[in-house]
């Protein structure tokens, strides 16, 4: 069956995935947590198409929801850049290409268990 919208639940994105926690550390350090966050993408892709596929347009809407595990403030854009390659995973597995999300939407939320996780809404 051919889908136009998609729902992923992806764990709160890796500290060390913060673009402003870097601060110059070598490529190397963060290299394993990259390729943890793209397997999340592509093995929560897998399990939310439930053998579906999707048909999406040219321009596929994507809206992430970081539903934080506690109320400490945090900024959006640097969560987005620390899910970079969560949404490279989920592109891979669709066989589509990241340029394709376009409009991109953040909220916020709290988690009422406190663990956090990434709502990911395409189409």
């Amino acid at each position: 069956m051919n889908i136009d919208r998609l729902q992923i639940v992806l764990p709160w994105p890796d500290s060390r995935l913060m673009p402003n926690r870097k601060n110059g550390r070598h490529w190397g350090a963060t290299a394993e947590a990259k390729a943890q966050a793209r397997g999340d993408g592509m093995k929560a892709a897998m399990a939310s198409l439930r053998g579906n596929r999707v048909g999406f347009d040219r321009r596929i809407p994507l809206r992430v929801t970081f539903v934080a595990p506690n109320k400490r403030k945090r900024d959006l854009d640097n969560l987005l850049g620390a899910m970079k390659h969560a949404l490279d995973g989920i592109a891979m597995y669709l066989g589509v290409d990241d340029s394709q999300f376009r409009p991109i939407t953040l909220d916020d939320g709290l988690d009422k268990e406190k663990k956090g996780f990434v709502l990911v809404e395409l189409g």
